[in-house]
This record gives C-alpha cells, structure tokens and sequence, in this order.
C-alpha cells in the first residue's frame, strides 16, 4: 500500500515549503498560512527556486489571485515578466509545432507529440500554465532519415548527435535546431533508452490520443503510456524540475485504466519509477493518486529511489541528483537483469572519442568494434 510515512521530508528549506504551499492543487492560499513562511523567507532564494524548477507560470497564477499583496513588489514583478515571456514563448513553440507536425504528414510520416504545448493544455488546460524548452516528437524508427531531410527543408538542423558511432543505438533521440529562430527539436524513434523496454511505435499508435489546437489535429500518447513515459524520465533525470512531478500530480488527475497499467508494467516494467513519483508526488504536493496506484506494493528500492531524489530536491541549485554516483548506481540495481546487460552492450559500444583517435571511413565503422579496447587504452595512456 502506498504510503509517504516510508519518506520523511524533514529539513526542507522555508523557501521551498513555501513554494510547495503554493503549488499544491488542493490548497487556497491564505494570508495566516502564508505569513508562516514568509517571517522568514529570502525572496532571493525563493526566487531562484521557482525559476530553477520552472514553476513561475503555476506561482505566479496562484499568487496574483490571492496573496499578491504579501509578497514583494519585485518578486511580484519578475514572475509577471517570466509568465508573459513564456506565454509567447509557448504561443511560438505552438506554431512551430503545427508546421513540423504537418510538413512530416504530408511526407507520409505518423508522429505523436510526447510533451510542449500538447502536454500542456493535456494537464493544464492553458498553453501559458507550464514551460517548454523544445518540442518532442516520436516517430517510427524506420522514418527517422525521412524526417531528417522533411525538418531540413524546413530550416531545421541536426546537432552533431548522428556524428557519434552507432548513435542510433547509443540514443534514442535526435536534436535539431532551427537556424533562425532557434527553436529546438527532439525527433525519438524510441520512447526510453534501449536499455529500458518501451512499446513500439505501433503499440502506442492504436492507444494515442489526438487533440485539437488552432483547427489543427495532434496525436499524442495514451493515459497509461504518458504516465509510464513521464515517470521514467523523471526517474533518470532524479527529478531535477518539479515541473516533472507536477505533471504526475496532473496526470494522476485523468482517468486510469488499472488493467492497462497492470498490462504495461508486466510487458515493459517500470513500476518502480511509477511508485517513486507517486511517493515524492503524495509527499510533496499532496496528491489525489488515484486508487490503482495507491494500492500498489511499494517496494524498498522504489521508496530507496524515492529519499534519495528527496535529497536532490532539498539541494535544488546543486548538481541534479542524477549525478550522484549512488543515485545512479541504485537506478543501475533497480534494472533487471537483461536491462543490465543491455547497458553493459551500450557502454562497450564505440564513440566518437575513438573516431577522433583513428578516423575512418563510414564502410569501415565495424572496425571500431574489435578495436575498441585497444582505443580505449590509448585514450588512457594519452592522459597519463
């Protein structure tokens, strides 16, 4: 059964109690809870928590309706030019979006949108409630090369991902950035890393949803595959944005279907990533999990999971949890066993670093593969 007495969130800063008082779904701010955290509050800090954990769109909706007049001039003001600059921003992902998704249509190429604004209005009903950073798309993994040559008409430059060796299996998606305005995207053939089981294209495509936006259709994934989805990637990344965790307390909000999940869980895995969120997104935010996941049996390395990316929350402006060797080793022990000798292949693939050491021709690329020890031990003795 889940429970949050198995994660205590003792020693949370006033700055980020506050912000979480904020935050919560459920909870009307009033000025006798409010002035409890803010007799002692650095405006500074708090400042840079909402920003760090792009969160200013959500604090500054709910504090310019009640509570405003308690928080300083000019904190008020930065929020206000935050959500303003991000609603254009959204608005501008938004057109992007629905020429990229259109030009791949036409080309004969099936996409579905996994986050930008689909998620956005999906979770929050605004485009302006949440921030985007680029626009992810999944595609077919048979169509990745069309679509490189569709967004390169349209402006569109890949990074310098398909440089690497072998980077279609080393990854799992690609990027690509506009060369006027900037705006990046992310093509993936896969939802997770290689390591991770994930369903084809074609399962996710019979259970998509489509959504409408400015007379446009959208496809994007299922309730159960979204909340999969964004569980794993939270996870691998140890929850460095709460933005992440309040997509889970959203999402929790839509209809589950519980022998769906059951049914994902058993074919591709990834419980575990579902009950940390649950646990740090019920600790946290004070989530309405929804009762098939609440009766879920946690288990210790889910609640282990679960402190250690608290830890990481509680130090916001250090380095994300995901790149705490512990961390990584208890997500590495929490993989079964044929996950773990899938990331062993991965690792023992060749990169670009033995490119670099001995370039050779792409007909050749299966030469790095026998030769990859024999690089790697130069690449040592030329740092020693």
């Amino acid at each position: 059964m889940l429970s949050v007495m198995s994660v205590g969130k003792s020693d949370l800063s006033t700055e980020l109690s506050f912000m979480l008082y904020i935050l919560r779904e459920d909870v009307t701010l009033e000025e006798e809870e409010m002035q409890t955290y803010l007799s002692n509050i650095d405006w500074s800090k708090f400042l840079n928590l909402v920003i760090h954990h792009r969160v200013y769109p959500l604090v500054y909706i709910k504090l310019s309706k009640n509570g405003s007049r308690l928080i300083h001039e000019n904190v008020m003001l930065k929020l206000q030019q935050l959500y303003r600059k991000n609603t254009i921003k959204m608005l501008q992902l938004t057109r992007e979006l629905g020429t990229a998704c259109k030009a791949l249509q036409d080309n004969g190429i099936r996409s579905m949108v996994l986050k930008g604004p689909v998620l956005t209005l999906q979770l929050y009903g605004e485009l302006s409630h949440r921030t985007s950073k680029d626009l992810d798309i999944l595609i077919c993994s048979s169509d990745v090369e069309k679509s490189k040559e569709v967004l390169t008409q349209l402006g569109y430059r890949p990074d310098n991902t398909d440089a690497h060796l072998f980077w279609k299996k080393k990854s799992h998606h690609i990027s690509f950035i506009h060369s006027e305005h900037s705006t990046q995207i992310e093509v993936h053939w896969r939802l997770n890393p290689e390591i991770i089981k994930s369903p084809s294209f074609e399962e996710l495509w019979q259970n998509k949803k489509t959504m409408t936006i400015y007379d446009q259709q959208f496809n994007h994934l299922g309730n159960e595959d979204l909340l999969a989805y964004l569980a794993d990637h939270g996870a691998r990344h140890g929850w460095f944005r709460l933005r992440w965790l309040i997509d889970m307390d959203r999402l929790f909000h839509n209809q589950i279907d519980p022998s769906k999940l059951h049914n994902y869980f058993k074919l591709y895995g990834g419980r575990i990533y579902v009950e940390q969120a649950a646990l740090l997104s019920k600790l946290l935010l004070s989530s309405k999990v929804p009762i098939e996941i609440q009766s879920l049996v946690v288990s210790e390395k889910a609640v282990e999971l679960a402190q250690m990316a608290l830890e990481g929350i509680k130090n916001s402006n250090d380095l994300p949890q995901a790149s705490n060797p512990k961390y990584k080793r208890s997500m590495v022990s929490a993989l079964t066993l044929k996950q773990k000798m899938h990331l062993l292949i991965k690792r023992l693939l060749p990169s670009s670093l033995d490119a670099e050491i001995l370039p050779l021709s792409k007909p050749f690329y299966f030469l790095y593969i026998p030769l990859r020890p024999f690089l790697w031990f130069w690449r040592l003795l030329r740092k020693t």
